[in-house]
């Protein structure tokens, strides 16, 4: 599958352990500067002292491009479902607030995924001698 190179929003699913089931999210792509403003805020130093904020770095950054959930993937404490789309019925205005606060483990996987773990190395295969 080819990577697309658009502005338009990319889309991730990622089962959740927590609920039993799955989330998709979407999410831009971040620009080469927001990539290396997450590398280089993932430890800080102070004199001598050198310190994780590897944390506070995943919040922010993940938290910076989220920009949609699936309609019924998070539902709020009322039994209703929370939406990001304007049109949905269920659309509440704060629902980044909501996963921020009660779904942290959500934009930092986001996060992990987008600026940590976007490539790995695959095992080259082989041509057939015969």
């Amino acid at each position: 599958m080819a990577r697309i190179l658009s502005d338009k929003p990319c889309r991730i699913t990622f089962q959740d352990n927590i609920a039993g089931g799955s989330i998709t999210l979407e999410y831009k792509l971040p620009s080469a500067e927001d990539r290396i403003k997450y590398s280089n805020s993932l430890i800080s130093r102070h004199g001598k002292k050198i310190e994780s904020t590897m944390g506070e770095t995943r919040m922010k950054f993940g938290a910076k491009i989220l920009s949609g959930i699936a309609d019924g993937e998070f539902q709020k404490e009322d039994g209703k479902p929370l939406s990001s789309k304007q049109d949905s019925p269920n659309y509440d205005a704060e629902w980044k607030s909501f996963i921020e606060k009660y779904a942290p483990d959500v934009i930092a996987m986001l996060a992990m995924h987008v600026f940590e773990n976007a490539l790995t190395i695959g095992e080259v295969e082989e041509e057939d001698p015969t």
